[in-house]
């Protein structure tokens, strides 16, 4: 269905309130890395976004040892395609994700989000 590719480090989901969100510095790197992906997905997206069930693969690039938990990573890039790859995040009904070690100049987040085959996503409900 899509594929792209986020440049950059990728950026885990944060815990905000209204207030933090303005204060709170990772909450602001946050913020602005969801508005790059979301840009990168309209770029890459033809269409209107789906209704369908979706997976998602999402493969991290990152360079040292020191990051967040995979799931936030996931969290991070799948919040950002609500509404452009498909209505609403609640549509994942299966996922991919895993993290390998670069160098810094090759950070990034590769992403895939595919349509679920409806016959085989009855069989998992």
């Amino acid at each position: 269905m899509i594929e792209f590719t986020i440049p950059g480090r990728p950026v885990p989901a944060v815990r905000m309130t209204q207030k933090s969100m303005y204060k709170n510095k990772y909450a602001k790197r946050y913020l602005m890395y969801k508005k790059q992906v979301g840009w990168i997905a309209r770029s890459h997206m033809q269409g209107e976004p789906t209704n369908e069930a979706v997976g998602v693969n999402i493969t991290l690039y990152i360079c040292g040892n020191k990051h967040g938990d995979i799931d936030n990573f996931f969290k991070g890039v799948t919040d950002s395609l609500n509404k452009i790859v498909y209505k609403d995040d609640r549509q994942i009904k299966e996922m991919k994700s895993r993290i390998f070690a670069c160098d810094e100049s090759e950070e990034r987040a590769e992403v895939e989000v595919y349509e679920l085959d409806s016959a085989r996503h009855s069989k998992m409900n």
